[in-house]
C-alpha cells in the first residue's frame, strides 16, 4: 500500500502547529504522514490502528456492526495499541519521536452505518462546512473541515460479504479527494479459490468457520475494475493489481504479493482522476 501511495500520490505539505515545515514531507518511518484515511469494514480495528501508526492525520474506522466497533474503541485505548515515544527504540531520533507522538489518538470509529449512509451524511456535511468557511472567511483553506474528503480508502476483504458491492464501491469512490486512492482486496472466483478458500480453509484446516465464504460472491479483478471504472462513471482508473499468495510451508501463513498470480486472493488500487 505505502509503495503505491508513494508512487501515485504526492506527499502533503501542510505543516502541523508543532512541527517545522521541513518535517512535513512523507518519511520512511511515517509513509502516510498527514493522510486522511477511511477503513471500510474495520472490524476490531487492527488495520485502522496500523494506518494511524504510519502517520495518518486521521483514520476513520467504519463498520456496519456496532458491537465490533465498541471492541475496536476499547482496544485503541490499550497501551499496546499506541506507539508512544517511551516505547520506541533508543536509536529513534527526537524528530521521529515527535512525529509518532502526534500520530496518537487520531482515530475515529463509526459503527452501525453502511458505506452508502456514511457517504450521504459525510458529503452533505462537507458541503455545509465548505460553505460556512467561504462565507466567514474567503481565504480560509478549510483546514478545520472535519468532514474533508479522504486521501486513501481501504475496503479489504469486504465486497464478497455485501449484497451490493457496486453500490459500496461507488459510495467509497465519492468520498475520495482528487488523486485519492481506493484499495480493494477480495477473492477471485476460480476453481483454485474454491479449493483453497472454501474446501481447504473451512473444511480441511478449519481456519475459518464453515459457511464464511460463498464462492458465487467472489470477484475477479476484471469484474471489480468494471464496477469501479467502466460502469460507475466515477472518474476512476486502475493503477495497480497484485495477487496475494501463501508461501510454503503453508502452516506458517506467510503471504507475499505476486503481480502474476491473482487466482485466489488479490488486491487492487484505483485512483480518482
Amino acid at each position: 500500500m505505502t509503495q503505491v501511495v508513494n508512487n501515485f500520490q504526492p506527499p502533503h505539505n501542510t505543516p502541523s502547529n508543532n512541527v517545522d515545515d521541513t518535517t512535513t514531507a512523507s518519511s520512511p518511518h511515517l509513509p502516510l504522514r498527514n493522510k486522511r484515511i477511511l477503513d471500510i469494514g474495520c472490524g476490531g480495528g487492527l488495520l485502522t490502528e496500523s494506518l494511524s501508526r504510519l502517520g495518518a492525520s486521521l483514520v476513520v474506522g467504519l463498520d456496519a456492526s456496532t458491537k465490533v466497533v465498541e471492541v475496536a474503541k476499547r482496544h485503541s485505548f490499550h497501551e499496546n495499541s499506541m506507539l508512544s515515544p517511551s516505547s520506541t527504540a533508543d536509536s529513534v531520533d527526537n524528530e521521529q519521536r515527535q512525529q509518532q507522538k502526534e500520530g496518537e489518538g487520531k482515530i475515529r470509529y463509526i459503527g452501525g452505518l453502511t458505506v452508502e449512509e456514511l457517504a450521504t451524511n459525510w458529503l452533505s456535511k462537507n458541503k455545509e462546512e465548505q460553505q460556512s468557511s467561504s462565507s466567514t472567511s474567503p481565504d480560509n483553506n478549510n483546514s478545520n473541515n472535519e468532514h474533508e474528503l479522504f486521501d486513501i480508502i481501504t475496503a479489504l476483504e469486504v465486497i464478497e460479504h455485501v449484497p451490493n458491492p457496486q453500490s459500496l464501491l461507488h459510495s467509497a469512490s465519492s468520498l475520495l479527494k482528487p488523486n485519492g486512492i481506493l484499495f480493494v482486496s477480495t477473492i477471485n472466483r476460480t476453481l483454485k479459490s474454491y479449493s483453497i478458500a472454501i474446501v481447504g480453509a473451512e473444511y480441511i484446516t478449519g481456519k475459518v468457520p464453515v459457511g464464511t465464504h460463498d464462492w458465487n460472491s467472489f470477484w475477479s479483478p476484471e469484474e471489480v475494475e468494471r464496477m469501479i471504472v467502466s460502469e460507475s462513471g466515477s472518474n476512476m482508473k486502475q493503477i495497480a493489481i497484485n495477487g496475494m499468495v501463501i508461501e510454503p510451508p503453508f502452516i506458517n501463513m506467510n503471504w507475499s504479493l505476486d503481480d502474476t498470480d491473482t487466482d485466489v486472493n488479490w488486491i487492487g488500487a484505483y485512483q480518482k482522476k
